[in-house]
């Protein structure tokens, strides 16, 4: 009898653990999918050329067998357009031309394919988060609903839906890699050697594809990177792991010397952005207004100056830059503290297109939520490192210093140049992820 009833409790458990995963997956690609109508529906008929943000006429020249060149005065350089070969990390145009090659030119059923692709490393994300699901009903439930909860915060829809930027493409990189720090390699669980391989190539395959998608996650991927060699003990894994996350900037810079002229592993817009963050008249109009950006200032930059290439340009706004900071230390300590604030306090969106009346409540409501889900995990890592010192919490102190530093890394780019909302939206799901891992523990 006993027997009996352990194995009927077994099979129910298995019954609502089947269901729970069913449910995190099931719930957010419909949220997903409505973004992507909601969002995206008037732009149904729209040329995916004439994308902005650059990313139309680098898919149109990736089309066309002429890599990612484009001549255009967008960076506020009138009169003298130069040619961009590599001003944006490639991930964008790869995915929107691939997605075009298969679909037509058809915008909505393009984003489509993006929306659905990068949700599936997410997918994965949640996968290995409820196989480490915490056996009390009370906890579990709630790390359910820390899974599904981002998919209520519009910041986070955005990404999801957004083929323009490149936080929609970061976030699901991040959200898997993180994933597979806290959850992949649980010590209590076993896991095969084959698996483990695995894993571990699927982690560094995600580290190469979140730098190829902005590289101002170089230092994110250098914080994971160290993150995987605290855990991972095998020293020929720990090599492969490393060898095939360094092909990824070799592989660019290799690429930018071979179209620009100039071994880099960042881009040719990577001065004008320091630039736009670090100026006297900074203070002025940042943080932008409400539906406004930092980009209306860009041809105050290059008033009256003019620039043979990418590589001039890139290096005379780098140096400006550079120059602004060492001559105005005060002011750039007061601009550093506008940004800490649009990065970490903020519940209010920044750097988009303006909302209204309920979609803005909602908006506003999300912000909230993930403003307290960050400053917990923030305190609780703190502490964690600070205070708890058994040693049978070693796995979840390593967590906690992975999610701090992870938080630093990502928000570090931004915090020399500029910040938006959606550039640290991108935490929002190692948040969630972080907060489960803590659930996890006895």
């Amino acid at each position: 009898m006993p027997v009996t009833l352990r194995t009927t409790n077994y099979q129910i458990e298995t019954v609502q653990n089947t269901r729970a995963l069913w449910l995190l997956l099931i719930v957010p690609l419909i949220f997903s999918l409505t973004a992507l109508w909601g969002l995206d529906h008037a732009k149904a008929h729209k040329p995916i050329f004439s994308m902005t943000n650059m990313v139309g006429p680098e898919v149109q020249s990736l089309l066309e067998g002429r890599g990612l060149t484009v001549c255009t005065e967008d960076m506020g350089t009138r009169n003298n357009p130069i040619c961009f070969h590599a001003a944006r990390m490639p991930m964008t145009a790869w995915v929107v031309s691939l997605g075009m090659r298969l679909l037509g030119n058809r915008y909505l059923w393009v984003g489509c394919f993006k929306t659905l692709v990068f949700f599936l490393p997410v997918a994965f994300a949640i996968y290995l988060a409820w196989k480490n699901l915490p056996c009390s009903q009370n906890r579990k439930w709630l790390a359910i609903v820390l899974l599904l909860v981002p998919f209520a915060m519009t910041p986070f829809l955005a990404d999801i839906t957004n083929m323009l930027v490149e936080e929609g493409y970061t976030y699901s990189f991040l959200a898997l890699a993180v994933a597979l720090l806290f959850f992949g390699w649980q010590p209590s669980r076993t896991t095969s050697c084959t698996n483990h391989t695995l894993l571990s190539l699927t982690f560094a395959v995600s580290l190469a594809a979140l730098y190829l998608s902005k590289s101002g996650m170089l230092p994110l991927v250098i914080v994971l990177i160290v993150g995987f060699l605290l855990t991972e003990k095998r020293a020929a894994l720990r090599a492969l792991v490393v060898l095939l996350v360094v092909a990824a900037p070799t592989g660019w810079a290799l690429y930018q010397h071979h179209a620009s002229g100039r071994f880099s592993v960042g881009t040719s817009f990577d001065g004008i952005n320091l630039h736009k963050g670090n100026n006297a008249g900074f203070l002025q109009h940042y943080p932008p207004a409400r539906g406004d950006s930092m980009d209306w200032y860009d041809f105050e930059l290059n008033r009256g100056l003019y620039f043979a290439d990418e590589w001039t340009f890139n290096d005379h706004h780098q140096h400006a830059a550079i120059e602004y900071v060492l001559s105005h230390p005060r002011e750039t300590v007061e601009a550093d503290l506008r940004k800490l604030y649009v990065i970490f306090f903020a519940v209010e969106k920044y750097g988009g297109t303006a909302s209204f009346g309920v979609t803005r409540a909602f908006e506003d409501l999300g912000l909230v939520m993930f403003r307290l889900m960050l400053w917990f995990a923030i305190t609780y890592a703190l502490y964690k490192l600070t205070r708890a010192r058994q040693p049978q919490q070693k796995s979840l102190r390593i967590a906690s210093g992975i999610f701090l530093t992870v938080a630093a890394a990502a928000t570090l780019p931004f915090l020399a140049g500029f910040a938006y909302t959606r550039h640290v939206s991108v935490l929002i799901y190692p948040t969630a992820l972080f907060c489960c891992r803590v659930l996890c523990e006895p």
